[in-house]
């Protein structure tokens, strides 16, 4: 029997692609977004079959608003790549407190089955030892980002919500989503870095190509695909109950790396080189999890490779942005 989940964010790049992942599980999904950044284009492939409230989750009339939910998967954030949130730290935490603290107050009053928070990468953001396990989150210093905090913050209402009213909740934490659907920002830092560089070497054809800091920071990528099948573990497992997971591919590749990857993808018939650009003050140098407790306990791993992902996000590209 299907349950009625509610995905906040849900016309966001990531929220559209666990919409139409629990979609097509056979779930009775409810989206619920502002739009103030999502698009109504992302949820084409699932739109006969969801429901959509336009909700503004800062706002407590918005509990009434989640009054038939079973299972909310808490999306709805302000979010954006490495500049977006240098940019503007104060929103990021009054905006973004504000709507956890509806959704968890909904979940109280309406008596959810679970919430299942969507947190960040991050969390981990001062880690020095690789890969980072989840039990590390409380051994190691809380982020100096204001991002970081914030979503650490919000693992702390899952938790607080839980010890004083019994809500039940999942906690995951996503680690570079690569897919379509994320186009580039105005400026550089203000999406992710695939889109950025994707932008720069196919549309602008930059040369040579400016990377932030010396390109040599690591991360790992996981395609949206992965994500939201992990996702949809999290909202129904009986194991993910009370319990957080980091969702993310175990192979890191450099920034340098990566950029010529898509150079080569982009066919220019010169050899890349780059020009090192000053970094921000908050980018991390390496960022790569152990995804074994989720594969362990919930019987999840990466399927699709970075090269896969690659071309699917560049097969969208060029189609849809170019």
């Amino acid at each position: 029997m299907s349950q009625k989940v509610a995905i906040t964010g849900g016309a966001g790049f990531l929220g559209s692609h666990i919409v139409d992942y629990f979609v097509e599980q056979g779930e009775d999904v409810v989206v619920v977004d502002d739009f103030s950044s999502g698009e109504a284009e992302n949820l084409e492939q699932s739109a006969d079959d969801v429901e959509i409230r336009e909700l503004d989750l800062r706002s407590e009339d918005a509990i009434d608003g989640l009054d038939d939910i079973d299972v909310v998967v808490h999306l709805a954030a302000k979010i954006g790549g490495i500049g977006y949130f240098h940019h503007v730290p104060a929103d990021i935490i009054a905006m973004n407190d504000a709507m956890n603290k509806v959704v968890f107050d909904a979940a109280v009053e309406h008596d959810f089955d679970r919430v299942v928070y969507a947190s960040s990468s991050m969390v981990y953001e001062r880690a020095t030892e690789f890969p980072v396990t989840e039990d590390q989150i409380s051994e190691i210093p809380p982020p100096d980002s204001a991002y970081g905090f914030q979503k650490l913050a919000g693992e702390y209402y899952c938790r607080a919500y839980h010890d004083q009213y019994d809500v039940e909740y999942s906690i995951f934490r996503p680690f570079n989503a690569v897919g379509p659907r994320e186009p580039p920002g105005e400026e550089v830092g203000q999406a992710h870095v695939i889109p950025d560089f994707v932008l720069k070497i196919l549309d602008k054809e930059q040369y040579p190509l400016k990377i932030l800091g010396d390109g040599r920071q690591v991360r790992s990528f996981t395609n949206v695909r992965d994500i939201a099948r992990g996702v949809y573990l999290c909202s129904f497992e009986d194991a993910a109950a009370n319990d957080h997971f980091n969702l993310g591919s175990e192979e890191g590749v450099s920034m340098r790396d990566l950029a010529r990857k898509i150079w080569e993808r982009s066919g220019r018939e010169v050899d890349i080189e780059f020009e090192t650009t000053e970094a921000f003050a908050h980018d991390v140098q390496k960022r790569v999890p152990s995804s074994q407790k989720a594969q362990e306990v919930l019987g999840w791993e990466p399927e699709i490779t970075l090269d896969e992902s690659l071309e699917q996000y560049i097969g969208w590209y060029e189609e849809e942005v170019l």
